[in-house]
């Protein structure tokens, strides 16, 4: 569709719209019929932004940048041209460019929730996780045009969880179909812990809207969080289908690959991402984690040399090289880490992990009460934010003891499901629980796989959470054989993909 110069602004309007279509599903399209409206009205602003994102679309992220840097100039306050810029940064790899592009952006409109997603995008890749999610909660809360819904977007944005889920539950029983509302609702869920109910509602709010993108890439990362792996790379594959170039979508492939033990494919996942972005420092430390798991221990440590060489500050590359048992650091690279301690910026989560590196870099060294000086001072920075109770733990023994009774298990002697094929191994930490996994998966009938999150998430559903006043493992005594077994059934189920070998057994430890 084109127009011609004697025709009315109507036209004008018309061929506007059928661009903006054409970006969706043929770019090249959308180009042409841009090229169109600007003969006819050089100077169309709305125009010039769909040949730019066209452009960008189509691959020619620098012809878009030429674009919008002329836009720019004439007005640095079109807010429009700066998402775009911005989009069009980010795709050139220029990540910080692109990141000041989108604050400008939502600093002339904090309304439009695009530029606060493509933000927080940006700033995961940058490893500025704060940042990150302050700009999701802004996306969630732009999103929401409903005034009954901003109390409780802004209460979620500022972390009142409770106050949020009240008013949104409020707002859903006059309301069951408010997709909005739903995702919202399904957030808060998610920041709980609670996946099953962030699934289960994030599951309705696409049966009402199928092309709500952001509930389905809520949803992959609530699957992958519960080790759903091929229902999460189900949702992430229909994203992709749409952004096939999406850093997010793809790291989150990889990760969902790295943890069924595809690391092959995650790897060559890690690397093309890392081609088009090669400042992602937390990108290089994840494929600096997949590439040692997978063995290739000289390509693991390059990668986690790259994420320091892109954020020198970046605490936990240096742990994570440490962590390779092998790996010695340098005089210089030592004193780094000794020059980050000594400022007064470093993030506390840096700094300890600093710490934990040159504990062991002072170990292999044999100054051993330097050494142990740095490990106690990392210790005390994690304790300061780990929520672990140690006094809950002791309680759940009690309780366990108190209900695994010889006549419980008597009780129940039948029930499960009554294949033979896990081996599961319990112990300590330090107790020797690798050594002997080692030993077993060194019979040809017995596969090794990793420490598998599948019966801890069936442990947490079948307590129910907390939240709801129920416990395990009480709750265990309520459920019938039957029960039983599919709960047994569904562990082997989603542990299937773990296993690759085709053994009749495998370690679960």
């Amino acid at each position: 569709m084109s127009i011609a110069a004697e025709e009315p602004a109507g036209t004008l309007r018309i061929a506007l719209a059928h661009a903006a279509r054409l970006l969706d599903v043929d770019p090249a399209m959308a180009e042409r019929q841009a090229q169109e409206i600007l003969k006819v009205v050089p100077g169309d602003r709305q125009a010039r932004l769909f040949l730019a994102s066209a452009r960008r679309l189509r691959g020619d992220a620098s012809g878009a940048s030429e674009i919008l840097d002329e836009m720019l100039r004439r007005k640095p306050d079109d807010a429009g041209a700066r998402l775009e810029r911005g989009l069009a940064r980010a795709a050139q790899g220029r990540h910080q460019d692109a990141v000041d592009d989108l604050r400008g952006a939502t600093t002339l409109a904090p309304g439009v929730s695009k530029a606060w997603q493509a933000l927080g995008d940006q700033l995961t890749l940058l490893d500025d996780s704060d940042g990150a999610d302050t700009a999701y909660g802004q996306a969630i809360r732009a999103s929401v045009d409903d005034p009954r819904l901003m109390e409780a977007a802004l209460a979620l944005c500022d972390g009142r969880l409770a106050v949020a889920e009240q008013l949104l539950r409020t707002h859903l029983k006059a309301g069951p179909t408010d997709v909005a509302a739903i995702r919202m609702l399904a957030e808060i869920g998610a920041r709980l812990g609670r996946y099953e109910d962030a699934e289960n509602l994030l599951t309705r709010c696409l049966e009402l809207a199928p092309g709500f993108t952001a509930a389905r890439h809520n949803l992959a990362i609530v699957l992958h969080r519960q080790s759903k792996a091929a229902e999460a790379l189900a949702e992430i594959d229909r994203l992709l289908v749409a952004e096939p170039r999406n850093p997010s979508y793809r790291f989150l492939k990889a990760a969902v690959l790295a943890r069924i033990g595809e690391y092959d494919g995650a790897i060559e996942i890690y690397a093309a991402i890392l081609e088009e972005h090669p400042a992602s420092a937390r990108g290089w430390l994840s494929a600096g984690h997949a590439l040692k798991t997978a063995g290739r221990t000289t390509e693991s440590i390059a990668a986690y040399l790259r994420s320091i060489e892109n954020a020198p500050h970046f605490g936990e590359a240096y742990w994570s090289l440490a962590n390779m048992k092998t790996y010695r650091f340098d005089d210089a690279i030592m004193a780094r880490m000794q020059g980050f301690l000594s400022r007064s910026d470093i993030e506390d989560v840096d700094r300890l992990h600093f710490h934990f590196a040159l504990g062991k870099a002072l170990e292999d060294r044999g100054a051993y009460e330097t050494s142990f000086m740095h490990y106690q001072e990392g210790a005390r920075l994690r304790r300061a934010t780990d929520t672990y109770d140690p006094d809950e733990t002791s309680r759940l023994v009690e309780r366990s003891r108190t209900l695994f009774t010889t006549a419980f298990f008597a009780a129940h002697g039948n029930a499960g499901a009554p294949a033979a094929d896990p081996i599961f191994i319990v112990g300590l930490p330090r107790a020797g629980s690798t050594l002997l996994e080692q030993i077993l998966s060194s019979h040809s009938a017995v596969e090794g796989t990793m420490e598998l999150p599948d019966m801890l998430m069936l442990a947490r559903r079948i307590g129910g959470g907390k939240s709801r006043g129920l416990r395990y493992p009480e709750a265990l005594a309520d459920l019938s054989g039957d029960q039983l077994r599919a709960l047994g059934e569904e562990y082997l189920a989603s542990t299937r993909v773990q296993r690759k070998a085709n053994r009749p057994f495998f370690i679960d430890k």
